[in-house]
């Protein structure tokens, strides 16, 4: 389906200048290069039914008016003529083919900045260096496309002027899963499994005995990252495509960004699990949802699961989404940290002061847990909501071998002044979660998302270790949940997708040896030139000392003398020891306390790895860790549907190749 898709939009483009996308850092408005704007805009994929908005904006600059007369008309292309021209049936007025009326008219103003220079200047005080916009727009809400093809969409105002966009509405495909488990690595690229396997698996000279679970997926491709309107992609706007299939923009969770005052009447696109509760009888009827993460479940890989808002960080509205909201999912499993954003309590930030524990427990029957004891000991088949910390879960690494990390106060879900010194593993949450929805959902199937959230997490502060452990922690994850599925006769029902919403940088270029770099004397040029001989490159790369003698898939010790050399592009000036931060996560940077600047000035934690390696930051000075990376993530598939994830794919064929899988599309 993906390659059909890929040679239809190719034709498409050969027959219909494209516009370009706005070059440059700084733009009015993503995915909107003229004063015209239409969301969804120019090449837009779409499923058959999946319900969607459509947001029209005419925008006019300092100080003008818009001019609020504007008409939009669509037409559904037929074929190529003879010029290699698109052939259209007739140009309709849009709410006259579409059978919904728009909302009327809207208006609203904004500002931006349009270079560097003027965003730098308005950092610093300067309230003339942004560009006020005066906007005229509309609105059509839960529009329906259910004949596949090419749509050409015309905005036309100013007098004459357009904005044309093309969509593509992918055919229904005949069912071949019953059910898809979602397993995401935040962050996880390529040289990072490749160096979770370094560390945990067994090898004789140079060749692995054992193998990584991901490592013996049969299915494998590769996965564009890039966002609507960016080169790098945040998870919030990378998960949106994959539950969503259409492009966003850093922040937005299930809509196309516009450019109004509040971040919840933006344009929305229907999501896996909206769908999947309204799949028609014809395809096996409603399923069930399930939402795993070691994040806050209202964090943005999770919410994009369930949530429509343009901001990210509207975290109390965003758990009253996810079960009072317009068309909610309420799924049937939701197990994560995030408690404060449940209750009012001592730390407390739920919506409104509610007690959404309680809500949840008697406005929809959920069973409510909050340690790993209460999710075990749960036999039932009632909804399930689990909340094991105030925040992010914490990390495979403190709650497995530095456990005294977990002592800090204010940590328990709900409010109590105690620690979460009871979290659950990544794979018990999994499991159970799938005895749930298959008790609930054994003939009508049923679509998990389980996260691995603080591979990213701790990829961003450069603590690689923490990092990597998570990611073993995900792969164990997966080999427990492939032996669960054989059990209990599933297997061949289900279709497994393990990838990541963006990447890192990060990439290992040697070994180090530690005794020598911590060695190294006081003077600091003299230490500098130790320290760095210390690193082992090519014929001196020499093996770690890490070793798996137990077989439980992670290092013995983590404290070993010959460690990773590795690191990242985008960075802050820090420090860089190659070894393990025992005392918690890194915070390789702070804030200068002289700076004269109006924003923060991050510098090297003078704190932290005091005799580490000094490195130059390569990032804005206001960012304080590391960011995300331009490349390709890896996918691995297997199970009914798991052939169509070969190849190189752009992030929203995630979501078309599972809604393929799981018969999701509704034609006329």
């Amino acid at each position: 389906m993906v390659k059909v898709l890929a040679l239809t939009l190719c034709t498409i483009g050969a027959a219909i200048s494209a516009v370009s996308a706005q070059q440059g850092q700084f733009k009015r408005m993503s995915a909107c290069p003229d004063l015209g704007c239409v969301f969804p805009p120019d090449r837009a994929n779409f499923l058959a039914g999946a319900k969607f908005d459509v947001r029209v904006e005419v925008h006019a600059e300092n100080g003008e008016t818009p001019n609020a007369d504007f008409s939009l008309t669509i037409e559904k292309l037929r074929g190529v003529d003879r010029d290699n021209k698109r052939r259209g049936s007739k140009a309709i007025d849009f709410s006259k083919y579409t059978k919904v009326k728009n909302t009327g008219p809207e208006g609203w103003n904004f500002t931006y900045y349009k270079d560097a220079a003027a965003y730098w200047k308005g950092q610093d005080g300067d309230e003339k260096a942004s560009t006020p916009v005066n906007v005229a727009a509309t609105a059509w809400r839960q529009v329906q496309l259910k004949e596949a093809g090419d749509y050409k969409v015309v905005l036309k105002y100013n007098n004459g002027k357009k904005t044309e966009a093309i969509w593509h509405v992918n055919p229904v495909q005949k069912r071949k899963a019953k059910n898809v488990i979602l397993f995401i690595g935040d962050g996880m690229t390529t040289a990072m499994i490749t160096a979770g396997r370094l560390i945990s698996q067994r090898r004789v000279h140079g060749l692995y005995q054992t193998h990584l679970h991901m490592d013996q997926f049969k299915n494998m491709g590769h996965i564009m990252t890039h966002s609507l309107d960016s080169l790098i992609t945040d998870s919030a706007n990378s998960a949106s495509a994959y539950n969503t299939g259409h492009k966003s923009s850093s922040g937005a969770l299930g809509v196309y960004p516009d450019s109004s005052k509040t971040p919840f009447d933006d344009p929305k696109v229907e999501l896996i699990a909206q769908l999947l509760r309204r799949r028609s009888k014809k395809q096996g009827g409603r399923g069930g949802v399930g939402i795993v993460t070691t994040a806050e479940v209202q964090d943005a890989t999770p919410a994009a699961v369930y949530a429509h808002t343009r901001s990210r960080d509207e975290k109390a509205t965003i758990v009253n989404q996810m079960i009072r909201g317009k068309d909610a999912v309420v799924a049937d499993v939701i197990l994560g940290g995030g408690g404060k954003y449940f209750h009012s309590k001592s730390g407390g930030k739920s919506l409104n002061g509610t007690d959404y524990y309680d809500v949840y427990q008697k406005e929809h029957g959920y069973k409510v847990v909050f340690d790993r004891d209460g999710l075990k000991n749960y036999k039932g088949s009632d909804k399930l909501l689990g909340i094991f910390h105030s925040g992010n879960m914490d990390v495979w690494l403190d709650r497995h071998v530095y456990k005294q990390n977990l002592a800090k106060s204010n940590t328990h879900p709900y409010g109590e002044k105690q620690s979460a010194l009871n979290q659950p593993d990544l794979n018990e949450m999994v499991i159970k979660g799938l005895e749930v929805l298959d008790k609930r959902y054994r003939k009508e199937g049923w679509f998990m998302m389980a996260e691995a959230a603080s591979i990213d997490k701790m990829m961003h502060p450069l603590d690689y270790d923490r990092g990597l452990a998570d990611l073993l922690e995900l792969d164990s994850t997966i080999g427990k949940t492939k032996a669960w599925l054989k059990r209990m006769k599933l297997d061949k029902d289900t279709l497994i997708v393990v990838t990541a919403d963006h990447g890192h940088s990060f990439d290992v270029y040697g070994s180090v040896d530690t005794q020598f770099f911590n060695s190294a004397g006081d003077d600091s040029d003299a230490a500098d030139l130790e320290k760095r001989n210390s690193i082992g490159t090519y014929e001196n790369s020499g093996w770690p000392s890490y070793e798996d003698k137990d077989g439980d898939g992670f290092p013995d010790k983590w404290d070993v003398r010959f460690t990773l050399a590795a690191g990242t592009a985008g960075a802050p000036t820090h420090h860089e020891s190659f070894q393990v931060h025992v005392n918690g996560t890194r915070v390789p940077a702070v804030i200068k306390s002289n700076s004269h600047h109006h924003y923060p000035v991050y510098v090297a934690n003078p704190n932290e790895d005091k005799n580490g390696m000094a490195k130059s930051g390569t990032l804005g000075v206001t960012e304080p860790v590391g960011v995300h990376s331009l490349q390709d993530v890896p996918v691995f598939a297997s199970g009914p549907g798991s052939e169509l994830f070969r190849g190189v794919h752009d992030n929203t064929a995630v979501f078309h190749n599972i809604a393929a899988a799981l018969g999701l599309g509704e034609e006329n």
